[in-house]
């Protein structure tokens, strides 16, 4: 295969663009009285071929000169990176945890009224990757592991971008569901092939594939091929995925590549049917690759106009405003999205909310700007800080004077850890103060070559000098402490690393970047017995494996050692958490781009200050701060768990609202929490990073997994508590078609306003052994001692699956059972319904 990567070239080549209709040329296709179809046609009749080649090549001269806007990008699925005064929204998966499509479409609205302002008018988002793997570094960047709730707030967040003018770029097309080699290994000019996902046919359309074709059906005009392989190919040199949409959706959206691994052979991309070479610059494909291959650019052109003029893009001029991308009206939505997503898991004897009898609360744990509020990577939002409410301002200002608030640093939580002092190490040798260096390289000859140095602390950044290409390094010191006990380490790295204590291995992992453009920092964490004034052997192997070395956007392989000594803040926040009436810890997982987290445990030194906390307070509600499921080992001695995710600049302020009962938790999970990381799938060893990965659990992904095995989870997929109470009553069935709307008396019962989240499951009856799936859901808002009618609808697609001789989903005809619950595990009300040449009977 021929290796052309494709550096995103410079600006030279891009008119300005801006979005909107722009001066130049005007025809038939700037009136608006036309159809966008007619439109279309007019402009392509007005193209000469060379402006077509022109534009597959990314060179939008040719539309701009006519008024037609060329995509002006920016990153925003979950708020706009590197937009001034953004609003730094909660990330996808806790928009997921609302099931709310009405929150989802205004979500969509926000992020195309600041896109417009800041002069974007197309977003790339969003993010349909299924959460096939618990520990993946994007899953807050997605809507859970049910294909079918990530295709209805994908669509309803499509269309509320769309609809105000904005292009939306849906990605990663397909199977992106984890970082590890997600790029490739080794240097950038010579990076070997990105990871290749084995997954057969029926999996591909059932599960990965579905949320893509609900959003073309729902007017996506665009969609991002991923950087992984499929089954041996590159997904945006694969003319079978590629024609997918096209010839089976009959889709008439564009593609275009994610950024500079998605594509390594530019004329077999072209050939396959990637319109466009890439998100900037023409990527390595010229003129002379198109016009050599005898393929029309025509059609690429078509796509391309068409979505410009049929989503509006044209004809809604971008706004001009000087001022903060961000308004009153999207924090407000950012709030709301916060707490409706916020999921209480947990509530003994309804702690929460605090009463008027908790006079004190002891607030622990990282609580201030060290808490997580964005993602990292792509989907990362600048932080504002006259905006930012910390979670500890959010509880101060609504405690007031009534509740006084003792606060306890308890854990630096997932965070890079200060550095470790130079004079406590010594060289192996014993010869003085330092860290031995053994670098080893091949020189421009290919001649295996080492170099030996020693430095001052555990810790270098980018290439050694003089040294091009591949290149591994070993550090080894010994390590004196004056104090023994327990202390924790951490690795912040860009590449790949292991840190061994005495030949035991305590630290593996690799990263993309120790920070991927924006959000937290992802370390590697441990915690490690060390003696006193007995050295230790550190022995730290590195390579810069899937390290992006691209120094102008901040990407350089290094490593970093850092530690500290946890005891004393544990007793102190213990001490601080027993004199009062309540305590609230916060305790948090960082996550993003280019890194996956290592296993599913809280990092470092929380589970145990989680522990030592409920030992001394019954009253302790523990905040998880997390990208997505964590073990809880401590589960059985705390009254309270409530995940917050990342909830963007208005987390304290949700936090509060929860806290003190202004606003019920709304959220249900969209992801299992499993009782320990090996009960779901995902890699096979976090230490490892296999070039082949076979996805062999098929369809049963995250709550089918579980099913299927027979096991329970820790909370299950669609679990969430609220303040009230709620039951469900079948009152009737309307079927029409194959179609069945399920009318349900929802009724408070508890007294107090509540929230529902109704879940509709379907599963064959001929086949006892296959879990049931989401098809369906509602939520519903209930007073108190209010009961509502509430409708939902199973749609004919319900009954779709994949069929080998079609290479397609079909209606299967046949018995099923409808489930209405609470969450995957609840058995609800079942219902039988018989399927026969398209329409659909209530058995029972």
């Amino acid at each position: 295969m021929t290796r052309e990567f494709s550096m995103p070239l410079d600006d030279t080549t891009m008119p300005e663009s801006g979005g909107g209709a722009l001066n130049g040329r005007t025809g038939a296709w700037s009136d608006q009285s036309l159809s966008a179809e007619d439109r279309v046609a007019a402009i392509m009749e007005d193209l000469d071929y060379d402006e077509l080649v022109s534009i597959v090549c990314n060179d939008f001269r040719p539309f701009v000169q006519r008024g037609v806007p060329a995509p002006a990008y920016t990153d925003g699925p979950c708020g706009l990176r590197e937009v001034e005064g953004a609003t730094a929204l909660p990330v996808a998966v806790a928009l997921a945890a609302t099931f709310d499509l009405a929150e989802a479409y205004g979500y969509g609205r926000v992020l195309a009224a600041e896109a417009k302002h800041a002069q974007h008018n197309c977003l790339l988002g969003p993010s349909l990757d299924i959460a096939r793997d618990p520990s993946g570094g994007r899953l807050p960047e997605g809507y859970g592991e049910a294909p079918e709730l990530v295709a209805c707030i994908g669509e309803a967040y499509v269309r509320g971008v769309q609809d105000n003018g904005v292009l939306v770029m849906v990605k990663h097309f397909v199977a992106n569901n984890f970082e590890s080699r997600r790029t490739g290994w080794g240097p950038v000019l010579e990076r070997g092939d990105s990871v290749d996902i084995r997954l057969e046919r029926a999996a591909l359309w059932e599960t990965y594939l579905w949320p893509f074709r609900r959003v073309a059906d729902a007017g996506a005009w665009a969609f991002m091929g991923s950087y992984n392989r499929l089954n041996g190919h590159y997904t945006c040199e694969s003319s079978d995925l590629l024609d997918i949409p096209r010839r089976r959706w009959s889709w008439l959206g564009f593609f275009a590549p994610d950024y500079i691994f998605a594509v390594r052979d530019v004329e077999s991309a072209w050939r396959a049917g990637l319109d466009l070479p890439g998100i900037e610059g023409d990527s390595g494909r010229t003129a002379e690759i198109v016009r050599r291959s005898g393929i029309d650019p025509a059609p690429s052109v078509r796509r391309v106009a068409r979505a410009m003029i049929a989503s509006g893009t044209m004809d809604r001029a971008t706004a001009t405003s000087d001022g903060p991308a961000s308004t009153a009206a999207h924090r407000d939505l950012a709030r709301r999205v916060a707490t409706r997503g916020a999921v209480l898991l947990k509530n003994v004897e309804g702690l929460l909310p605090l009463d008027g009898n908790v006079g004190s609360i002891a607030v622990v744990g990282p609580s201030g700007l060290d808490a997580i509020y964005v993602m990292g990577g792509s989907a990362s939002v600048s932080l504002e800080a006259q905006r930012l409410v910390t979670p500890l301002a959010g509880l101060q200002a609504r405690a007031g004077e009534q509740v006084r608030l003792a606060v306890a640093q308890g854990s630096l939580g997932d965070a890079p850890l200060p550095d470790v002092p130079a004079e406590l190490f010594t060289t192996p040798d014993g010869a003085g103060a330092g860290v031995e260096l053994v670098l080893s390289y091949r020189d421009e000859r290919g001649v295996e070559q080492e170099r030996r140095d020693v430095l001052s602390t555990m810790s270098f950044s980018g290439a050694p000098e003089g040294v091009a290409g591949a290149w591994k390094a070993t550090l080894r010191t010994f390590l004196t402490v004056e104090q023994g006990g327990d202390y924790r380490l951490s690795l912040l790295v860009g590449g790949h690393a292991e840190l061994s204590v005495n030949g035991t291995k305590v630290m593996a992992g690799a990263r993309e970047a120790s920070r991927f453009l924006g959000g937290p920092a992802c370390p590697l964490q441990a915690v490690v017995t060390l003696p006193a004034h007995q050295g230790v052997l550190l022995e730290l192997t590195y390579e810069p494996g899937p390290a992006i070395g691209m120094a102008e956007v901040d990407l350089v392989p290094g490593v970093r050692l850092g530690w500290q000594h946890p005891a004393a803040m544990h007793e102190e926040a213990a001490a601080v958490a027993a004199g009062c009436d309540a305590a609230i810890v916060l305790v948090n997982a960082a996550s993003g781009e280019g890194m996956d987290r290592v296993g599913l445990g809280l990092p470092g030194d929380q589970d145990v200050l989680v522990e030592r906390i409920a030992a001394v307070n019954a009253r302790t509600i523990v905040v998880l701060n997390t990208p997505g499921p964590v073990l809880m080992p401590w589960i059985d001695e705390v009254g309270a768990v409530l995940e917050m995710w990342y909830p963007g600049e208005q987390f304290g302020n949700a936090l509060a609202d929860i806290v003190f009962g202004d606003v019920a938790p709304g959220g249900r999970l969209p992801v299992t929490f499993p009782v320990a990381t090996a009960d779901l799938p995902g890699r096979p060893d976090t230490g490892s990073f296999p070039e082949v990965v076979a996805y062999d659990e098929g369809t049963l992904v995250g709550y089918r997994h579980l099913a299927a095995a027979g096991k329970p989870a820790l909370f299950p997929f669609g679990h969430g508590l609220s303040y009230g109470a709620h039951a469900n009553e079948l009152i009737g069935t309307d079927v029409e078609g194959a179609s069945v709307r399920l009318r349900l008396r929802v009724s408070e019962t508890s007294g107090r306003a509540t929230e529902a989240v109704i879940q509709v499951y379907v599963r064959p009856e001929t086949t006892a052994t296959e879990p049931r799936r989401l098809v369906a859901f509602r939520r519903a808002s209930l007073a108190p001692g209010e009961s509502v009618e509430v409708p939902v609808v199973v749609e004919p697609q319900a009954w779709l699956s994949y069929d080998e001789g079609a290479d397609d989903l079909v209606e299967k005809d046949g018995v099923y059972e409808l489930t209405i619950a609470d969450d995957a595990e609840d058995r609800g009300i079942a219902i039988s319904v018989r399927l026969a040449d398209g329409a659909l009977s209530v058995l029972r």
